[in-house]
């Protein structure tokens, strides 16, 4: 906001200089703009050595860990065949988390076809994250995700914290944000949508997750650039995140630091299939967003308010004077 505003004095100024488009209004005192602009450099400065300052390449533990990356068409759950074959690949190239898309399976893999998910997991000893769809209603659905480990043990569930209600979709199993405990670290889930908002992904560093898993089904118009939510997500609660496309758009694995450490961005769809992996490492979540949370834009707000009430006071009291 303050670089915004020092570069428009800065073009104003200059404006001013060379065309006086209305003689009424008294140009800009060069003083007071060389004044802000040399305090935005500043910060900008500033701004910059902190940031190399803070940049670190992990030093955590890392795990293996692969994103299943495939266009499974107009119904999805008719894929299980695919995604397990997929698995198999990725645990060969030495996975130890397998991340599922989102609505890869339809029914609850805790009580629909229960053996071959558990069979799966104990065959390739991973930790299998499977996003899954049980109609509740005809307009309502549960869309969640799983974690299924080697022992076979489902070790909780997670219903997406933020559905598309635009679109007719709801989560009644929404509102808890577990985290598991593993042998390869703490790890917590979110679903495709919540993406684009702070407070699922902080949720979830708050209650421990060093690694956030996210099943997603991306349509093709936002494929190429979904993805960079996850960027975001995992700078500002120094977290890993490893994120399944079940259209086969965009399917990506991040550090702490918001890297991209693996990828497949194949915009228009996957139907070949492929398992991203990558050795990913553990996030600490010792940012300052995780532990201050949205009093900075609760402050901004505020800010907005103030000024709201300010601006036609201070304009009538000129008036009048």
């Amino acid at each position: 906001m303050f670089v915004n505003y020092g570069l428009g004095l800065g073009t104003l100024y200059l404006f001013d200089r060379r065309w006086r488009l209305d003689p009424e209004v008294p140009p800009l005192a060069g003083r007071s703009v060389r004044g802000w602009i040399l305090g935005v450099l500043t910060a900008l400065v500033a701004w910059t050595a902190l940031s190399l300052a803070l940049f670190r390449t992990p030093t955590t533990p890392t795990v293996r860990a692969a994103a299943l990356h495939y266009d499974a068409g107009a119904v999805p759950w008719g894929a299980v065949g695919k995604f397990s074959e997929l698995t198999r690949q990725a645990a060969r190239e030495g996975a130890r988390i397998v991340v599922w898309p989102e609505i890869a399976i339809q029914g609850d893999p805790q009580v629909t076809n229960t053996d071959h998910f558990r069979q799966l997991a104990a065959e390739t000893d991973a930790h299998l994250v499977l996003g899954y769809v049980v109609p509740v209603t005809e307009r309502a659905w549960r869309n969640e995700a799983t974690v299924l480990a080697p022992d076979g043990r489902f070790l909780g569930v997670y219903g997406k914290d933020h559905p598309m209600t635009f679109a007719g979709e709801q989560s009644p199993t929404r509102g808890t944000y577990p985290v598991y405990d593993t042998p390869v670290g703490r790890l917590g889930t979110i679903i495709c949508y919540d993406l684009d908002f702070t407070d699922t992904a902080r949720k979830m560093t708050r209650n421990g997750a060093q690694l956030i898993l996210v099943p997603s089904h991306d349509w093709p118009q936002i494929g190429a650039k979904h993805y960079t939510h996850l960027v975001f997500r995992a700078v500002e609660n120094r977290v890993s995140m490893v994120k399944a496309d079940n259209s086969g758009n965009d399917s990506v694995i991040v550090d702490p630091y918001g890297r991209i450490i693996a990828s497949a961005i194949t915009i228009g769809g996957d139907r070949t299939g492929q398992a991203v992996v990558a050795d990913v490492p553990l996030g600490t979540g010792d940012s300052l967003a995780v532990r201050l949370g949205d009093w900075t834009g609760w402050f901004a707000l505020a800010g907005m308010v103030f000024f709201i009430i300010y601006d036609p006071v201070t304009k009538a009291r000129a008036k009048r004077e």
